[in-house]
């Protein structure tokens, strides 16, 4: 399962719901990743925070599974947001980045908060919390 930067977020600002998956998660033993542009966002968003908290989050990063951003995963994901766009949708540039990595992956689950734009695409097992 992919955590996608919305469940990292909350996770670091201790939200109760996203917490409570966490240890869902833990208890089932259940393998999860994140996509190299989750570690992106999450790691611009910390600019204002202190070395330490953000070492701390570099140190946790390092246990996990990050899956790369390749030129396959981007192919896949201009080929998801042409389907969108045909339909007369669209999702952002970095979710879509981040279902094409879900989506080639042997666990196309996705867990998010922003369960709204990731279940536009097809293929994509989509969790909310």
């Amino acid at each position: 399962m992919i955590l996608d930067s919305t469940f990292v977020h909350d996770v670091l600002r201790d939200d109760s719901e996203a917490i409570e998956r966490l240890v869902e998660l833990r208890d089932s033993e259940t393998p999860v990743a994140l996509s190299a542009l989750t570690v992106f966002e999450v790691s611009v968003g910390l600019r204002g925070e202190s070395a330490q908290y953000r070492a701390e989050f570099d140190e946790r990063v390092d246990e996990l599974v990050v899956l790369p951003v390749t030129e396959t995963v981007a192919r896949r994901a201009i080929a998801i947001q042409h389907d969108l766009l045909d339909q007369g949708q669209r999702i952002g540039a970095r979710d879509v980045l981040i279902a094409g990595t879900a989506v080639g992956s042997p666990d196309p689950r996705v867990l998010t908060r922003n369960v709204d734009e990731f279940a536009r695409v097809d293929g994509l097992d989509v969790r909310g919390y």
